[in-house]
């Protein structure tokens, strides 16, 4: 029939200006912005971890590391739990086919579906997701199993493989939390490290099947991580990562594998040879590898262990110097036992210290309490003194006398009275001589003479007895002022420990967090809070010159404390650019003082002394000690009470008691009259307060631009009471403030040809802020007007105050 109307129908081909333009609006609704934001390097390492995490089995069916590990890392994140859904496809076509990839694939599917529209409460997550994760495994891949037909070993397996992931999920969501904090590894406690090792061995079981050039990829893995362990943790840490190591095949295929003593046993040989290094650590691992290769069958399978071995301990030496102090050596114990045991551990330790010294300050408190109360001036009495006179004459000299009866029997009342009439005159001459006796006297006794020289002697003695029982009375004050001194340095260094000195851990994890960005090469830093001061122990790098830590990394941690810091202590390596430096960072002082000393001799020594030292906590200590007359004597008494003042006021002792100290050693020092002048001031370096305190010395003064004000005191010398008088005065400087100590020879320079005010008045003529100027100036002043022969020593020390 002609009415074949069938006609041929032709593509119509669109304009390729057209196709363009559709894929460029295709292009153009692509999210770049989110698939930006998807490709960081923290999603690329957690892309290839499901990868892997994707064939990891357990007894050879079960995949619970997968389901866990996207229960932790995708939840609330669409772009990730994009990216990781797309690797784990992946991963589970290399070990997965047909029903059984269809099966898992709709289950992950629906798990990541479900995390990212449910919200689970903050407080509730560490049960509420792993919860959930069981639940969804158990729910879609039981209905799975019905649309197949009902099997119950298959249950079995799903609730098996979920209740497994439930608490791997609960596990790996500890590794999520640290990767968000971006926790470094210093600071990781037990949990942390035991979530990754679990991480670690998920890893290891999905590389099971991995071989390079025939030899197990998982199998050097193993080895390197068994030789970390024992490096960092010792026996303990190598033979728990050899057994948990070890039962990776067993785990994976269900069939007991031979590796599991092999790796215990090399990693417990490996820890014991720890101390040698390195090299101890492979040599003790190469032992028992060797040792348990013996009782593998297989030639092929021996050499293939020994060459894993091999090759794992060679990149185990090549692992950077820095792996023990980036990794925390001390973290294999209780949970968090770093952070909750640390503060008590310090607390235990310090209290039990405190009480001991408090306890050994109460023994110098009872040694010296011994001495004062046996330290009473011990005289012989009147009575005491004639009794043993008139012992020692009677039985004594005259006992063997042919008159003894008479004298001592009959007329023993006449005798008495003449005996102590001349027990009276030798008390009040010194001594007696024959022709001073009574008349009666003369007449009775016949060994007169002998008698007198007896007497004589006897007051002698009680004489000497009388000068050591009051030095030894002294010398029993002396030594209970030191003892009382020394407990109260010791009770000092107790409340130094108090619970004002405690290591500040918030401000140390603070530091640490900060440290990083500030490109300094720290590794470790520990501030010690007393009161209100903190100072820094760090343990840095060292560097080529010894200058880093005050020129690099003193600005740096002053930009964080936000006070400007300063070096105080430092040990420096041997080696420069070698091993470790050590150095402390104390606040800065405020004000700074440029000191000035000028002196001069009346004859070849120099009879006065001085000081200047800068003592703990920030104190600045200037002293001027003249001895008694001039040249050397008096240059030894001036040189012990300044050296005695500085050492002890160093020690911890308080200026009171130091000062009272000095004077008791210099009463006690000889019998002659010695005596020293003691002119002290301590400057406070953080506020600029003075105490002057002045024992018998020449006036000091303080200069204020044209002012001058005088600190005077009319306390005695040093050395001559026993009840010293302590005056102190107190003041406050400025900067550009200039204070001026000058000893007696100055001032009396000017006696005779100027005023008695002659240094107020030059000081407040001169214009001069430089100390050591200023000091000079004024002794080559006082030798102009004593006419270059002063008439006793001189020394004038300056002080200029200065912000620091």
């Amino acid at each position: 029939s002609g009415r074949n109307s069938g006609k041929k129908r032709t593509a119509v081909i669109p304009p390729l200006s057209m196709v363009v333009k559709k894929i460029g609006e295709m292009v153009g609704r692509i999210d770049w912005a989110g698939i930006q934001g998807m490709l960081t390097i923290e999603n690329g390492v957690l892309a290839l971890g499901a990868l892997i995490m994707a064939r990891a089995f357990v007894l050879g069916e079960l995949l619970p590391f997968i389901y866990a590990y996207l229960a932790a890392f995708a939840y609330k994140d669409r772009s990730r739990a994009l990216l990781l859904a797309v690797f784990t496809l992946a991963g589970l076509g290399t070990v997965l086919q047909g029903f059984d990839l269809w099966f898992n694939l709709v289950t992950i599917f629906v798990l990541i579906a479900v995390l990212q529209y449910v919200r689970i409460p903050a407080d509730k997550t560490w049960f509420g997701l792993p919860f959930l994760t069981v639940s969804i495994m158990i729910i879609s891949k039981s209905l799975l199993i019905l649309s197949d037909g009902i099997s119950f070993y298959r249950e079995m397996n799903v609730v098996f493989e979920a209740m497994i992931a439930g608490i791997l999920a609960f596990v790996f969501m500890v590794g999520s939390d640290v990767l968000r904090q971006k926790k470094p590894l210093s600071q990781f406690a037990f949990e942390d490290i035991a979530a990754f090792l679990v991480m670690g061995i998920g890893i290891i079981m999905g590389l099971n099947d991995i071989h390079l050039g025939g030899l197990s990829l998982p199998g050097m893995l193993c080895r390197l991580g068994i030789l970390v362990a024992a490096f960092l943790w010792g026996a303990g840490g190598g033979t728990m990562v050899g057994v948990m190591t070890g039962l990776i095949p067993s785990i994976s295929s269900s069939v007991f594998a031979q590796t599991l003593g092999m790796y215990a046993v090399s990693g417990l040989l490996a820890g014991v040879f720890r101390n040698f290094g390195r090299i101890g650590v492979i040599i003790g691992f190469m032992l028992g590898t060797l040792a348990l290769s013996m009782f593998i069958a297989e030639t092929q399978t021996t050499i293939l262990t020994i060459w894993e071995t091999g090759i794992a301990c060679v990149v185990f030496i090549i692992l950077p110097d820095s792996l023990r102090e980036k990794i925390p050596v001390k973290s294999i114990g209780p949970i968090s036992s770093f952070k909750a045991e640390g503060p008590i551990l310090d607390q235990r330790i310090k209290e039990n210290t405190r009480s001991r010294m408090e306890q050994i300050a109460g023994v110098f408190d009872e040694l010296s309490s011994t001495f004062t109360s046996s330290a009473q001036p011990v005289r012989s009495s009147d009575g005491a003194s004639l009794n043993y006179l008139y012992d020692e004459i009677s039985h004594g000299f005259c006992e063997n006398c042919s008159r003894y009866k008479r004298c001592w029997g009959d007329e023993c009342y006449n005798t008495s009275q003449e005996m102590l009439d001349i027990f009276t005159l030798a008390e009040t001459h010194g001594s007696v001589g024959y022709e001073e006796c009574p008349p009666a006297f003369k007449r009775r006794c016949i060994y007169g003479r002998e008698l007198i020289n007896a007497i004589n002697y006897l007051f002698d003695n009680l004489r000497i007895n009388e000068y050591w029982t009051e030095k030894l009375s002294e010398s029993r004050d002396l030594v209970a002022t030191q003892l009382k001194g020394v407990g109260q340095v010791v009770k000092n260094l107790a409340e130094e420990m108090d619970a004002r000195t405690v290591v500040d851990f918030s401000l140390r994890e603070k530091l640490l967090k900060e440290i990083p960005r500030l490109g300094v090469n720290i590794k470790d830093i520990t501030p010690v809070r007393t009161g209100e001061q903190v100072r820094l122990q760090i343990v840095a790098s060292p560097c080529t010159d010894g200058q880093g830590c005050s020129h690099q990394m003193a600005p740096s941690l002053s930009a964080l404390m936000g006070e400007r810091m300063e070096v105080c202590e430092k040990k420096c390596p041997r080696l420069p650019g070698k091993g470790t430096c050590e150095f402390s960072l104390t606040r800065a002082f405020t004000y700074k003082v440029v000191t000035g000393a000028a002196q001069v001799a009346r004859d070849q020594v120099c009879g006065d002394s001085f000081t200047l030292a800068t003592l703990a906590g920030g104190k600045q200590l200037a002293a001027i000690s003249h001895g008694m007359g001039v040249g050397e004597k008096a240059a030894t008494e001036s040189e012990a009470a300044v050296k005695l003042l500085e050492n002890l006021l160093s020690s911890g002792f308080t200026k009171e008691l130091a000062l009272r100290t000095i004077n008791s050693v210099l009463l006690l020092r000889s019998s002659a009259e010695t005596f020293t002048t003691l002119d002290m001031m301590m400057i406070d370096l953080y506020t600029a307060e003075v105490d002057f305190i002045k024992i018998g010395s020449a006036p000091s003064y303080v200069k204020r631009g044209k002012k001058v004000g005088e600190i005077n005191s009319n306390s005695l010398p040093i050395g001559i009471l026993d009840d010293l008088d302590l005056a102190c005065e107190k003041m406050a400087l400025c900067p550009r403030d200039i204070v001026i100590m000058v000893s007696d020879g100055v001032l009396e320079a000017g006696r005779k040809t100027a005023s008695d005010n002659w240094v107020k008045e030059f000081l407040a003529d001169v214009d001069e802020s430089d100390p050591q100027v200023l000091a000079e100036m004024m002794i080559n002043r006082a030798l102009s007007l004593s006419r270059t022969h002063p008439r006793d020593d001189m020394t004038v020390l300056c002080m200029y105050i200065d912000i620091s």
